[in-house]
């Protein structure tokens, strides 16, 4: 399986509380993490499908008014590799300034 980012794993975690719209995900992460985390918003859209792609993700379609949505859910899958990275120790803190 190819490796995951922490942006990857920050979306099964929300994965893994309920199922997302790729626009309620994105509105989930900036306004949980938004303020110390730069991860665009096109990038947040594009992580489910990559999940799904590779079997970590579900997807749903449903209708509202004329509008289909795709809703997305962890697997079994998902939640074990979520729960493997959980387990792994974390990184040391990393400060990114472009003044140095």
């Amino acid at each position: 399986m190819a490796k995951l980012s922490t942006r990857s794993y920050a979306v099964l975690g929300l994965l893994a509380i309920r199922d997302w719209t790729t626009y309620e995900l994105a509105r989930q992460m900036k306004r949980g993490v938004g303020d110390i985390w730069s991860a665009s918003r096109s990038m947040v859209f594009e992580e489910p499908k990559q999940l799904l792609a590779l079997g970590l993700a579900r997807a749903t379609t449903e209708q509202t008014g004329q509008r289909t949505r795709t809703r997305y859910g962890i697997t079994p899958e998902g939640r074990a590799e979520l729960r493997g990275w959980l387990a792994e120790p974390g990184a040391p803190p990393a400060m990114q300034f472009e003044g140095l």
